[in-house]
């Protein structure tokens, strides 16, 4: 029995009182924090580009082939594979994308936006490199927190294009635009745009090292191509076709556009030109790389002889033997017919890409795959479109040299 019902009355009463308090500001204070900070799993597009890719879903038996051109939406935890003939492109829920070139496989861990508008955490993308070569290029549409897991480090990037590279040496970064931190053994180094690092197992990341100098001025299109890129047109004397080459702005980042307008079945070309002039013969590698975008084409293929196409890439060069010759490489997405030429040739080749999607193409490393006639001296390298009825654009436009 209670010698004090009175003071058993007000007890009760104040700590009634105080869980009210308590509830009525933790209550709205929690649903605050839930509306701030609640996420939402978002899926991711993957199309292949080139050959068939494998899809492993969580919890399926057997990968999901992905077969050339074809696109499917993938969930987080989802790994995907290329082999030595195919390439795929991951573009996630905010446009940022991630190109994976053969023999390459990832794994999407967290992809994650935040679940309502009043949200105040960023975009979440987390994805591991387990072997292979990716190039991936955040977008700055929203704050955004994007990391590469390898085996040997946390790679954390910024809006821009970086290529990254794992393998049994290590995890190689190239910082190409934008800024970027790794993080090994405790150890973390920042690259700006236009270095790369190394990360050896088992070791801290390497002090920033220059990444591959591009030997072309105005690569980016950010000025007037006068006096840098000349321009030139082929069109049929009769006027039934006319081609056009402007500067557009896509996102946040110029392009060059390549158009023809008019009668169909008929050639045009539009196309620019730089003079490099530059001797290559004491580098160690030389890359060809640009973003490509298909959005028209009626001639199939590369015509009946291989040799046009909605953008095709042309460098001149010399040998070591002072002999003149040439590289070229073309991109399309109609496919020709069976009884029409296709070069597959390391001085002379093509490929099928997808309709619509910027495709970043880069070079095998030219001074191997050439071989004996590989290159000493650069002339000049010309970018054009030709066919019948096009429309292609272009955007970063790189010759990259390292020593």
């Amino acid at each position: 029995m209670h010698s004090n019902p009175e003071r058993l009355a007000w007890t009760v009463l104040l700590l009634a009182f105080t869980t009210f308090c308590v509830l009525a500001v933790a209550i709205p204070l929690g649903v605050r924090w839930y509306l701030l900070n609640a996420m939402t799993a978002e899926t991711t597009a993957v199309t292949s580009v080139r050959g068939t890719v494998l899809a492993e879903m969580r919890k399926a038996n057997l990968p999901v082939p992905i077969t050339d051109g074809s696109t499917i939406e993938v969930e987080e935890m989802a790994s995907i594979a290329t082999d030595s003939t195919s390439q795929a492109i991951l573009t996630f829920f905010n446009d940022t994308t991630l190109t994976l070139y053969g023999e390459t496989s990832v794994r999407v861990r967290q992809s994650r936006a935040p679940r309502y508008s009043m949200g105040h955490r960023p975009d979440t993308i987390v994805v591991e490199l387990e072997q292979g070569r990716v190039r991936v290029a955040p977008t700055s549409r929203s704050d955004l927190s994007f990391e590469i897991l390898s085996p040997q480090a946390v790679v954390s990037l910024g809006e821009g294009s970086y290529s990254i590279e794992v393998n049994d040496e290590g995890t190689q970064v190239t910082a190409r635009q934008g800024q970027a931190q790794l993080v090994a053994a405790d150890e973390s180094v920042h690259l700006a745009a236009g270095e790369r690092a190394m990360v050896n197992p088992g070791e801290v990341p390497s002090s920033p090292l220059p990444a591959e100098q591009n030997l072309l001025a105005n690569y980016d299109f950010s000025s007037p191509l006068e006096g840098v890129w000349e321009v030139y047109q082929v069109e049929p004397p009769s006027g039934a076709v006319t081609t056009s080459m402007d500067i557009v702005e896509i996102g946040n980042r110029q392009a060059l556009e390549f158009r023809s307008q008019g009668e169909d079945n008929l050639h045009s070309e539009v196309g620019i030109i730089q003079e490099v002039n530059k001797s290559v013969q004491d580098f160690d590698s030389l890359r060809v790389q640009l973003d490509v975008s298909l959005e028209r084409q009626s001639l199939p293929g590369g015509g009946t002889l291989g040799s046009e196409f909605p953008v095709m890439v042309h460098l001149a060069y010399k040998d070591s033997n002072g002999n003149d010759r040439d590289w070229y490489h073309g991109f399309y997405y109609v496919p020709p017919p069976e009884d029409w030429l296709l070069f597959d040739a390391p001085d002379n080749s093509s490929e099928r890409i997808a309709r619509f999607l910027w495709y970043p193409y880069e070079s095998p490393n030219l001074l191997d795959s050439l071989g004996t006639t590989k290159p000493v001296y650069i002339k000049y390298i010309r970018i054009y479109a030709s066919g019948w009825i096009y429309q292609a654009r272009i955007a970063d436009v790189s010759l990259l040299a390292q020593d």
